[in-house]
Protein backbone atom coordinates (compact mmCIF):
# COMPACT_ATOMS: atom_id res chain seq x y z
CA UNK A 1 0.00 0.00 0.00
CA UNK A 2 2.76 2.42 0.97
CA UNK A 3 4.65 1.56 -2.22
CA UNK A 4 1.70 2.60 -4.41
CA UNK A 5 1.26 5.86 -2.53
CA UNK A 6 4.94 6.70 -3.03
CA UNK A 7 4.65 5.96 -6.76
CA UNK A 8 1.60 8.22 -6.97
CA UNK A 9 3.37 11.08 -5.20
CA UNK A 10 6.43 10.69 -7.42
CA UNK A 11 4.22 10.87 -10.51
CA UNK A 12 2.56 14.04 -9.24
CA UNK A 13 5.94 15.68 -8.70
CA UNK A 14 7.16 14.66 -12.15
CA UNK A 15 4.09 16.15 -13.83
CA UNK A 16 4.30 19.38 -11.88
CA UNK A 17 7.98 19.85 -12.73
CA UNK A 18 7.89 18.62 -16.33
CA UNK A 19 9.31 20.77 -19.11
CA UNK A 20 6.87 21.90 -21.85
CA UNK A 21 7.29 19.88 -25.03
CA UNK A 22 7.05 20.77 -28.73
CA UNK A 23 8.47 24.27 -28.30
CA UNK A 24 11.83 23.87 -30.05
CA UNK A 25 12.01 23.74 -33.85
CA UNK A 26 13.59 20.84 -35.77
CA UNK A 27 13.54 18.29 -32.96
CA UNK A 28 14.30 15.51 -35.45
CA UNK A 29 17.64 17.08 -36.34
CA UNK A 30 20.66 14.97 -35.46
CA UNK A 31 23.27 17.16 -33.68
CA UNK A 32 26.67 17.12 -35.35
CA UNK A 33 25.34 16.00 -38.73
CA UNK A 34 24.94 17.93 -41.97
CA UNK A 35 22.86 15.61 -44.12
CA UNK A 36 21.61 17.35 -47.29
CA UNK A 37 17.89 17.95 -47.58
CA UNK A 38 16.05 17.95 -50.89
CA UNK A 39 13.85 21.05 -51.19
CA UNK A 40 10.91 21.32 -53.54
CA UNK A 41 11.41 23.33 -56.69
CA UNK A 42 9.78 26.72 -56.63
CA UNK A 43 8.25 28.59 -59.52
CA UNK A 44 8.13 32.40 -59.43
CA UNK A 45 4.81 34.05 -58.62
CA UNK A 46 2.42 34.29 -61.53
CA UNK A 47 0.30 37.42 -61.70
CA UNK A 48 -3.40 36.93 -61.00
CA UNK A 49 -6.43 39.22 -61.26
CA UNK A 50 -6.50 41.49 -58.22
CA UNK A 51 -2.70 41.64 -57.91
CA UNK A 52 -0.82 44.92 -58.17
CA UNK A 53 2.48 45.50 -59.96
CA UNK A 54 4.70 48.54 -60.23
CA UNK A 55 6.27 49.16 -63.66
CA UNK A 56 8.98 51.75 -64.29
CA UNK A 57 10.53 52.50 -67.68
CA UNK A 58 13.95 54.13 -67.92
CA UNK A 59 16.06 55.31 -70.87
CA UNK A 60 18.72 57.86 -71.75
CA UNK A 61 15.93 60.13 -72.98
CA UNK A 62 14.07 60.98 -69.78
CA UNK A 63 11.27 62.86 -71.55
CA UNK A 64 10.68 59.89 -73.84
CA UNK A 65 10.42 57.36 -71.04
CA UNK A 66 8.43 59.66 -68.74
CA UNK A 67 5.24 59.10 -70.75
CA UNK A 68 5.29 55.47 -69.54
CA UNK A 69 5.81 56.47 -65.91
CA UNK A 70 2.63 58.38 -65.24
CA UNK A 71 2.48 57.13 -61.66
CA UNK A 72 5.54 59.22 -60.77
CA UNK A 73 4.62 62.60 -59.34
CA UNK A 74 0.99 63.56 -58.83
CA UNK A 75 -0.46 62.22 -62.09
CA UNK A 76 -2.29 59.02 -61.14
CA UNK A 77 -4.62 58.72 -64.15
CA UNK A 78 -5.22 55.49 -66.06
CA UNK A 79 -3.59 53.34 -63.41
CA UNK A 80 -6.58 51.87 -61.60
CA UNK A 81 -5.33 53.27 -58.33
CA UNK A 82 -7.57 53.44 -55.27
CA UNK A 83 -7.31 54.22 -51.56
CA UNK A 84 -3.75 55.48 -51.95
CA UNK A 85 -2.47 52.13 -53.20
CA UNK A 86 0.28 52.31 -55.80
CA UNK A 87 0.87 50.12 -58.82
CA UNK A 88 -1.19 48.81 -61.71
CA UNK A 89 -4.23 46.83 -60.63
CA UNK A 90 -4.71 43.67 -62.70
CA UNK A 91 -8.40 43.59 -63.60
CA UNK A 92 -10.75 40.59 -63.78
CA UNK A 93 -9.59 39.95 -67.35
CA UNK A 94 -5.97 39.74 -66.24
CA UNK A 95 -5.08 43.05 -67.90
CA UNK A 96 -3.70 46.44 -66.96
CA UNK A 97 -4.21 49.79 -68.70
CA UNK A 98 -0.65 50.87 -69.54
CA UNK A 99 0.14 54.40 -70.81
CA UNK A 100 0.43 54.71 -74.61
CA UNK A 101 0.28 50.92 -75.15
CA UNK A 102 -3.23 50.50 -73.73
CA UNK A 103 -4.46 47.12 -72.47
CA UNK A 104 -1.73 44.60 -71.65
CA UNK A 105 -2.36 40.99 -70.62
CA UNK A 106 -0.31 40.16 -67.51
CA UNK A 107 -2.22 37.26 -66.01
CA UNK A 108 -0.12 34.10 -65.84
CA UNK A 109 3.19 35.95 -66.28
CA UNK A 110 5.93 36.17 -63.68
CA UNK A 111 8.00 39.28 -63.02
CA UNK A 112 10.77 38.37 -65.49
CA UNK A 113 8.26 37.56 -68.21
CA UNK A 114 6.51 40.91 -67.72
CA UNK A 115 9.86 42.69 -67.85
CA UNK A 116 10.94 40.90 -71.04
CA UNK A 117 7.55 41.39 -72.72
CA UNK A 118 7.43 45.14 -72.10
CA UNK A 119 11.08 45.63 -72.98
CA UNK A 120 10.59 43.87 -76.33
CA UNK A 121 7.42 45.84 -77.13
CA UNK A 122 9.01 49.21 -76.38
CA UNK A 123 12.23 48.48 -78.24
CA UNK A 124 10.76 46.67 -81.26
CA UNK A 125 8.12 49.34 -81.76
CA UNK A 126 10.87 51.99 -81.66
CA UNK A 127 8.96 53.84 -78.94
CA UNK A 128 12.00 53.64 -76.64
CA UNK A 129 15.01 52.06 -78.34
CA UNK A 130 17.03 51.65 -75.16
CA UNK A 131 14.15 50.93 -72.76
CA UNK A 132 15.02 49.38 -69.40
CA UNK A 133 11.95 48.07 -67.58
CA UNK A 134 11.74 47.41 -63.84
CA UNK A 135 8.81 45.44 -62.42
CA UNK A 136 8.07 45.14 -58.69
CA UNK A 137 5.25 43.62 -56.65
CA UNK A 138 3.25 46.16 -54.69
CA UNK A 139 0.12 44.30 -53.61
CA UNK A 140 1.01 40.66 -52.91
CA UNK A 141 0.52 39.40 -49.37
CA UNK A 142 -0.01 36.43 -47.05
CA UNK A 143 -2.78 36.52 -44.41
CA UNK A 144 -1.82 35.39 -40.89
CA UNK A 145 -4.55 34.27 -38.46
CA UNK A 146 -4.61 32.86 -34.93
CA UNK A 147 -1.50 33.23 -32.77
CA UNK A 148 0.17 35.12 -35.62
CA UNK A 149 -1.79 38.22 -34.66
CA UNK A 150 -4.33 38.57 -37.48
CA UNK A 151 -2.43 40.58 -40.09
CA UNK A 152 -1.03 40.65 -43.59
CA UNK A 153 2.61 40.14 -44.54
CA UNK A 154 3.62 41.77 -47.82
CA UNK A 155 5.52 39.82 -50.44
CA UNK A 156 8.20 41.74 -52.33
CA UNK A 157 10.27 38.93 -53.87
CA UNK A 158 9.73 36.05 -56.26
CA UNK A 159 10.45 33.27 -53.79
CA UNK A 160 9.58 33.57 -50.10
CA UNK A 161 10.18 30.56 -47.85
CA UNK A 162 8.07 29.75 -44.81
CA UNK A 163 11.08 30.49 -42.59
CA UNK A 164 11.41 33.96 -44.10
CA UNK A 165 7.71 34.51 -43.51
CA UNK A 166 8.17 33.58 -39.82
CA UNK A 167 11.08 36.02 -39.59
CA UNK A 168 8.95 38.84 -41.02
CA UNK A 169 6.27 37.99 -38.44
CA UNK A 170 8.84 38.26 -35.66
CA UNK A 171 8.76 34.46 -35.14
CA UNK A 172 6.17 32.50 -33.14
CA UNK A 173 5.62 33.28 -29.49
CA UNK A 174 5.56 30.69 -26.72
CA UNK A 175 1.77 30.29 -26.97
CA UNK A 176 1.76 29.12 -30.60
CA UNK A 177 1.37 25.45 -31.49
CA UNK A 178 4.24 24.42 -33.74
CA UNK A 179 3.08 20.97 -34.81
CA UNK A 180 0.17 21.62 -37.19
CA UNK A 181 0.32 25.07 -38.76
CA UNK A 182 -2.39 25.20 -41.43
CA UNK A 183 -1.75 26.79 -44.83
CA UNK A 184 -4.78 27.33 -47.08
CA UNK A 185 -4.00 28.00 -50.73
CA UNK A 186 -6.24 28.69 -53.72
CA UNK A 187 -4.86 28.36 -57.24
CA UNK A 188 -6.63 27.92 -60.56
CA UNK A 189 -9.97 27.53 -58.79
CA UNK A 190 -8.70 24.74 -56.51
CA UNK A 191 -8.44 25.24 -52.73
CA UNK A 192 -5.77 23.12 -51.01
CA UNK A 193 -4.78 22.70 -47.36
CA UNK A 194 -1.32 21.85 -46.05
CA UNK A 195 -0.05 21.25 -42.53
CA UNK A 196 3.46 22.21 -41.44
CA UNK A 197 5.15 20.70 -38.38
CA UNK A 198 7.99 22.99 -37.34
CA UNK A 199 9.29 20.42 -34.85
CA UNK A 200 10.27 18.22 -37.83
CA UNK A 201 12.78 19.71 -40.24
CA UNK A 202 12.13 17.36 -43.16
CA UNK A 203 8.38 17.88 -42.85
CA UNK A 204 8.89 21.57 -43.58
CA UNK A 205 11.23 20.92 -46.51
CA UNK A 206 8.82 18.38 -48.04
CA UNK A 207 5.73 20.59 -47.74
CA UNK A 208 4.22 22.24 -50.85
CA UNK A 209 3.88 25.28 -48.57
CA UNK A 210 7.65 25.57 -48.00
CA UNK A 211 7.48 28.43 -50.51
CA UNK A 212 4.50 30.65 -49.72
CA UNK A 213 2.27 32.01 -52.49
CA UNK A 214 0.35 35.24 -52.75
CA UNK A 215 -3.02 35.15 -50.97
CA UNK A 216 -2.03 32.17 -48.81
CA UNK A 217 -3.87 31.99 -45.49
CA UNK A 218 -1.76 30.76 -42.55
CA UNK A 219 -3.58 29.71 -39.38
CA UNK A 220 -1.44 29.24 -36.25
CA UNK A 221 -3.31 27.35 -33.56
CA UNK A 222 -2.85 28.26 -29.86
CA UNK A 223 -1.24 25.58 -27.72
CA UNK A 224 -3.12 23.64 -25.04
CA UNK A 225 -2.05 25.97 -22.23
CA UNK A 226 -3.49 28.99 -24.07
CA UNK A 227 -6.72 27.13 -24.77
CA UNK A 228 -7.10 26.23 -21.10
CA UNK A 229 -6.45 29.84 -20.11
CA UNK A 230 -9.48 30.89 -22.16
CA UNK A 231 -11.81 29.17 -19.65
CA UNK A 232 -12.50 29.88 -15.98
CA UNK A 233 -9.84 28.08 -13.92
CA UNK A 234 -9.00 26.19 -17.10
CA UNK A 235 -5.28 26.24 -16.37
CA UNK A 236 -5.57 25.40 -12.67
CA UNK A 237 -3.87 22.05 -13.08
CA UNK A 238 -0.80 23.68 -14.65
CA UNK A 239 -0.11 26.04 -11.73
CA UNK A 240 2.73 25.39 -9.31
CA UNK A 241 0.54 26.22 -6.32
CA UNK A 242 -1.98 23.55 -7.24
CA UNK A 243 0.59 20.78 -7.49
CA UNK A 244 2.55 21.78 -4.39
CA UNK A 245 -0.69 21.92 -2.45
CA UNK A 246 -1.72 18.52 -3.80
CA UNK A 247 1.70 17.11 -2.97
CA UNK A 248 1.46 18.45 0.57
CA UNK A 249 -1.98 16.87 0.96
CA UNK A 250 -0.62 13.59 -0.37
CA UNK A 251 2.21 13.60 2.14
CA UNK A 252 -0.24 14.26 4.95
CA UNK A 253 -2.42 11.37 3.83
CA UNK A 254 0.63 9.15 3.54
CA UNK A 255 1.63 9.99 7.11
CA UNK A 256 -1.86 9.21 8.38
CA UNK A 257 -2.04 5.94 6.47
CA UNK A 258 1.45 5.02 7.68
CA UNK A 259 0.19 5.20 11.27
CA UNK A 260 -2.42 2.51 10.66
CA UNK A 261 -0.92 0.36 7.90
CA UNK A 262 1.82 -1.95 9.14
Amino acid sequence: MKKYILILLFGVLMVSCSTPQDIAYFQDRQPGTSAPAIIRNSTPFKVRPGDRVSIYVKSRNEKLSQQFNMYSGNNMSNLGLSNGQSGYLVDENGEIDFPVLGKLKLEGLDRKEITDTLTNILRNSKLVDDAIVKVEYTGLYVTILGEGGGRRINIDKDRLTFFELLAQMGDLDINALRKNILVIREEDGVRSQYEIDLTKMQNVYDSPAYYVHQNDIVYIEPNDKTKRNSTVNGNLFQTWGFWTGLTGLGMTLYSIINLFVK
